[in-house]
């Protein structure tokens, strides 16, 4: 119990005590009263009617008094306590290359740490599943658990100390699948990363967030592309139709894809390429696979 629920519920206690002993008192003057006005007409005195109903109030006050008590103690701590996690999440990590921990790479790894633990609290993350980017990555062989990170079985009343616990072991398991994914046919079908993100169960509430680690340059033995101009939106639309037509689209309803180091390769993509990817990504995810897009934990 918090400091502040124990000074409610002593407050509340101290005023329970009052209300009984002015409920006493009253009582005890009222049937002295009564008693002496008895005993000047009978010589032996007996209980009123009157002394019933004044014993039955008293009882009633004082059974509402404990009432009021539990209400405002239960209201205390259902504001004061945190509200349990309910989000679907996944982390999805790139393996190829060019996610390299090094000038001539976007830094995969460390991109990873500094964003993982404030994606998971900032959406309320309470189921995580993880998906890597590989050359192959629907079949990819890694795998990784599906973390609880709000677990029911866990009957501790403060729940930002267990969330804390659970987030830096959901951490571990961002940098185990991405391990893998580095060691195991290292490639970039970001598509079919967002395919198995696709295919993992998701009981919680509200949109699903899919945090995507990757510069977004797919390449995989169908498809590369590095090799489509992406100038006009004639050629954009010859390139997404490609990609579609080779990997797919995954079935994301309700789901928000946030993406850090997009057409990130150590300096080595033109400030007109870039453009370029992203309306080309644009056009895959918003119109193809029907997904938000969201930049704001940065490159």
């Amino acid at each position: 119990m918090t400091t502040a629920q124990k000074a409610v519920q002593k407050a509340a206690q101290q005023a329970v005590r009052r209300a009984a002993q002015k409920g006493a008192k009253r009582g005890a003057r009222k049937t002295a009263h009564h008693t002496a006005h008895r005993t000047t007409r009978h010589a032996t005195p007996h209980a009123t009617p009157h002394t019933a109903r004044e014993t039955a109030r008293h009882t009633t006050r004082l059974t509402a008094a404990l009432g009021a008590t539990a209400l405002l103690l239960t209201g205390c701590v259902g504001l004061d306590g945190p509200e349990r996690l309910s989000a679907d999440c996944a982390v999805v990590v790139d393996g190829s290359g060019s996610g390299a921990d090094s000038e001539n790479g976007f830094r995969a790894k460390e991109k990873l740490k500094t964003t993982v633990p404030g994606f998971l609290a900032d959406q309320k993350c309470r189921y995580v599943s993880y998906a890597p980017i590989t050359a192959a990555s629907t079949a990819s062989s890694c795998q990784v658990g599906r973390m609880d990170l709000d677990p029911d079985a866990d009957k501790r009343s403060e729940r930002e100390s267990l969330w804390l616990q659970t987030r830096a072991l959901a951490q571990a398991g961002a940098e185990k699948m991405l391990d893998c994914a580095r060691e195991r046919q290292p490639g970039s079908d970001v598509l079919g990363g967002l395919e198995r993100a696709a295919k993992v169960p998701r009981d919680g509430d509200g949109t699903y967030h899919v945090l995507v680690i990757s510069d977004f340059d797919q390449s995989d033995p169908d498809f590369r592309l590095s090799k489509f101009e992406l100038e006009t939106p004639a050629q954009r639309d010859e390139a997404v139709d490609a990609l579609v037509a080779v990997r797919g689209v995954p079935e994301l309803p309700d789901t928000t894809v946030h993406r850090v180091g997009f057409a990130m390769r150590g300096g080595r993509t033109t400030p007109e390429r870039v453009e370029q990817m992203g309306q080309f990504w644009q056009q895959v995810l918003e119109k193809e696979v029907k997904v938000g897009v969201d930049d704001g934990y940065g490159a």
